[in-house]
């Protein structure tokens, strides 16, 4: 599966199912929206594949909406420059499927520039038929990765 900025990933699968097509492609899309550096660019492209109930839920331990997430960060001038998925499982299930992985991004935020790793976990649902994103959790700083990562 391709992810955030293209890069392609061994991906492990669990679950009760194997992938569906239409999760895998609307994480493929997800990931396409990532490739677009401006912010309000950005969440007006994921806004087409995200529930209307979305929530991103960041490192400050508060959830946010995706309109409330793009005005935060155009406020702080959020930039990636560059960024890296490493780790992916894909858990699916009839009508859930949860992404996990961890990612390096080199990013500017509030102006202070630094790399930093994250681990991502992403919740998607079935809404009237239709597979959305309901999700993105942020969780602890994992250990950095046994291999290379690309930069």
């Amino acid at each position: 599966i391709l992810f955030i900025n293209g890069y392609s990933q061994v991906q492990k699968h669990e679950g009760t199912l194997s992938p569906d097509s239409a999760v895998v492609q609307l994480i493929a899309r997800y990931g396409e929206a990532f490739t677009i550096r401006d912010v309000a660019e950005r969440d007006a492209k994921r806004k087409e594949i995200v529930s209307p109930g979305y929530f991103y839920h960041g490192i400050d331990g508060a959830p946010i909406s995706l309109t409330g997430l793009t005005k935060r960060q155009t406020k702080n001038n959020f930039k990636v420059m560059a960024d890296s998925v490493y780790d992916e499982v894909l858990y699916q299930y009839e009508n859930t499927a949860i992404l996990i992985f961890k990612e390096w991004q080199h990013l500017t935020d509030k102006g202070v520039e630094k790399e930093t790793l994250n681990s991502v976990l992403i919740v998607m649902g079935k809404e009237n038929g239709r597979w959305v994103v309901i999700a993105d959790i942020i969780g602890m700083k994992p250990q950095p990765p046994t291999a290379a990562i690309k930069k």
